[in-house]
């Protein structure tokens, strides 16, 4: 499902995927924000755990997610793009160690203004939380 906002000004995209075994319980998401309009725009990245479409809910199951920053050392926080500027962050999504294997999580991230208003794309990363014993 593609949404589109009038007043989209920024562009989220998704730079690089964790390359970590699905049996991990933590990866890492570099994710590029870029302001294609012609002036500075002030932001806040926000995650939701969200439902998978066409998926019942019984197979999904809910992930812990933090926004950090391009270092990985600190929440990322409200920050202000330059027109035309990209900037990157990390999207963390873990799991504890008793979460349901065989079930699925999808994590949708966006950029909003100051007052909620969703000024990006949607971004929706899909996880599955394998089961080991269906590995042969």
């Amino acid at each position: 499902m593609a949404c589109s906002y009038g007043q989209q000004s920024l562009e989220l995209k998704v730079k690089k995927s964790s390359d970590l075994p699905l049996t991990t319980t933590e990866h890492l998401y570099l994710i590029e924000i870029t302001n294609i309009s012609g002036k500075s725009q002030k932001f806040n990245i926000v995650t939701d755990n969200i439902s998978c479409e066409g998926m019942q809910q019984s197979k999904q199951v809910l992930l812990n997610n933090q926004v950090l920053n391009s270092q990985k050392t600190n929440a990322f926080t409200s920050e202000t793009i330059g027109a035309k500027s990209t900037i990157e962050f990390y999207v963390k999504i873990s799991r504890k160690s008793d979460t349901p294997l065989g079930k699925w999580n999808c994590t949708e991230i966006k950029a909003v203004s100051d007052n909620n208003v969703i000024i990006s794309n949607a971004l929706t990363i899909k996880s599955l939380i394998p089961d080991p014993k269906n590995f042969n």
